[in-house]
């Protein structure tokens, strides 16, 4: 189980923070106990040992004359000698730090005795190396003394090492806190992207977190809805296109069961062409390939006179009305098709078909009018999807499998566009396309 947490990216920089916590405070111990060995007593000196030698010298000078010996006795230390007597034996040394006592004792207790002197003896031992002579009655207080030394451990203090401990632990903490926020919503998008490989359709996650991690969960997001789009239209594609080509086939079995070929053939190649025009609609569709031409600028009202010529020529009641030299920058054959799906889409429902096309300056607007029986309400967006007819017998327009107005939306909105289906009064179909100027 630890193996496990050390492998994920929260254990790991866990792991590094602990370690580099761990060896700083390591390391500034090092430097506190090894560097810098000749550094100063602790600010206080020389007033621990100026006060030491004056009470010891107000307390003999108080005493009487035969409890003196034994007040000197008991001042006695391992670092602090204390003798009374009649000829002492000065040192000659004269040290800074004999000097910083002597002017302490000088500046504070010279009120007590007069002319305090302080020298330095040389004797090795630096605890008493200082010798502090005081005249007392006739008679000469010789207090033999040092300065403290330094222990290359005493400025370790448990306060110091304590709030250092306390410090890298303090660090570790919030820094771990810091980056499970953050590995949150990657573990949350992990888990999401496991479930999305067995359910497919799921809750988009919720984007959350830096910068980057709601950017990946955006991502995954439209990723999600993609392949999920993509998956029903596939699913609802091969049931569609299978139950068109059931048509055909049976048709053409039937043909060739009756054995006469000559007479089928027209037939035949007409079930085959009806075929071919179902399949390669459904691979079109599927592959998306008007995204791939480039875009060039292209005048919308000549490509749509020039559409109504076409059909009109064909036999069909359509006209085009509107401004000239409507210009748009766009990948003009898939403008082509879409505007070509929705005329053969009106012609088939509509007698007359009307189309007109204008620009006010923000936005081009053109529309195809028909005079159908129009959509029923609440199923225009419905027939917008991929796939779905409202024909009550999907044989009533041979070679379609529901991809008319599917394709439209796509090129259209590849173009910042949109696509807008509304009745008409007091019957038809006005299909609107919508593009930024």
């Amino acid at each position: 189980m630890i193996q496990r947490f050390f492998t994920t990216t929260l254990g790991q920089i866990i792991a590094i923070i602990a370690v580099s916590s761990a060896t700083t405070f390591f390391l500034f111990l090092a430097i506190l106990s090894t560097l810098n060995t000749n550094l100063p007593p602790p600010p206080p000196w020389p007033w621990p040992s100026a006060y030491r030698i004056a009470f010891v010298f107000e307390s003999v000078l108080g005493a009487p004359e035969d409890a003196r010996a034994a007040i000197v006795a008991a001042a006695r230390r391992r670092d602090f000698a204390v003798q009374l007597t009649s000829s002492p034996v000065v040192c000659d040394g004269n040290t800074k730090d004999a000097q910083t006592l002597q002017s302490a004792l000088r500046s504070k207790f010279n009120h007590a005795f007069s002319e305090p002197t302080v020298r330095s003896c040389g004797s090795g031992d630096p605890a008493t190396d200082l010798q502090a002579l005081l005249r007392l009655d006739g008679r000469t207080l010789e207090i033999r003394s040092g300065k403290p030394g330094v222990d290359q451990f005493s400025r370790l203090t448990l306060p110091l090492v304590g709030a250092l401990l306390f410090l890298c632990v303090a660090v570790t903490a919030l820094s771990a806190w810091a980056v499970w926020r953050v590995t949150g919503p990657l573990r949350r998008l992990a888990d999401k992207a496991d479930a999305f490989g067995r359910e497919i359709v799921l809750e988009p996650i919720q984007e959350e977190g830096p910068l980057e991690i709601r950017r990946v969960a955006r991502a995954f997001n439209l990723m999600q809805e993609r392949v999920t789009r993509s998956m029903s239209d596939r699913t609802r594609m091969l049931a569609a296109v299978g139950h068109d080509l059931r048509t055909p086939l049976t048709r053409m079995r039937l043909q060739l069961q009756a054995g006469k070929m000559e007479s089928l053939r027209s037939k035949l190649l007409r079930d085959v062409d009806l075929m071919h025009s179902m399949v390669a609609s459904t691979l079109s569709f599927l592959s998306g390939a008007f995204d791939v031409e480039e875009k060039e600028w292209l005048d919308l009202s000549a490509l749509l006179s020039t559409l109504c010529d076409e059909f009109e020529e064909t036999g069909a009641r359509i006209a085009y009305e509107g401004g000239a030299d409507i210009r748009f920058f766009c990948r003009p054959n898939a403008i082509n098709r879409a505007l070509t799906n929705l005329i053969e889409n009106a012609l088939h429902f509509g007698n007359r078909v009307d189309v007109s096309a204008s620009m006010d300056g923000t936005q081009i607007v053109l529309d195809v009018v028909d005079d159908g029986p129009g959509v029923p309400a609440g199923r225009i967006e419905e027939i917008l999807e991929p796939f779905v007819r409202l024909d009550p017998s999907r044989s009533a327009r041979p070679g379609s499998v529901g991809l008319g107005l599917s394709i439209v939306k796509e090129i259209v909105e590849a173009h910042r566009g949109r696509l807008e289906l509304h009745q008409r009064d007091p019957h038809g179909l006005i299909a609107r396309i919508v593009f930024p100027a």
